[in-house]
């Protein structure tokens, strides 16, 4: 028994319409001429020379670098909070553009000026504010102070430095 369709030519040009168009469109190539190279973030950053002995200086500091930046004890924010069972987080925010390079940069920007902090706090809590949610990086206070103890923090190696990270803008 033999099977012949009339349609097997329409079928065929179809597919043949189908494939040239993946082509043009670029869907099916191997090249990626089109995507553009990620930035690449500064390689240091120099620990900042200043103290901060209260959340409004360290506050203006970060402020001149950064946009809506917002810096707060967890202790002063949170009615619930219990200061015998809760490490005291430091929150400092910001208005991420998501660009991944300035991101960093701006983690390290805010480590570095918090190594300098007079006032006490267990977790730094560093997060960027974006259009599609937020991502968040928590260090502890020791590991601020390892990654500042040479005067100079490494931006590349911030994000892979931290305790904690939640971040699906940048992954």
């Amino acid at each position: 028994m033999r099977f012949d369709s009339k349609s097997t030519p329409a079928l065929a040009v179809a597919g043949l319409l189908t494939a040239t168009l993946i082509g043009l469109s670029g869907c099916g190539s191997d090249t990626d001429s089109a995507a553009e190279p990620e930035a690449t973030p500064t390689a240091t950053l120099d620990v900042a020379a200043q103290g901060f002995d209260s959340l409004e200086e360290l506050s203006d500091y970060v402020a001149q670098a950064l946009d809506g930046v917002e810096v707060s004890l967890e202790s002063e924010t949170n009615p619930d909070f219990n200061e015998e069972t809760e490490p005291e987080r430091l929150h400092v925010g910001f208005a991420s553009n998501e660009d991944r390079a300035e991101d960093m940069e701006a983690t390290a920007l805010i480590v570095q000026a918090t190594s300098k902090a007079a006032f006490d706090y267990d977790i730094l809590m560093v997060t960027g504010d974006v259009s599609a949610g937020d991502w968040s990086y928590l260090y502890d206070r020791t590991t601020v102070e390892q990654l500042t103890a040479d005067g100079q923090i490494v931006v590349a190696d911030i994000w892979d430095s931290a305790e904690q990270s939640f971040d699906t803008i940048h992954r």
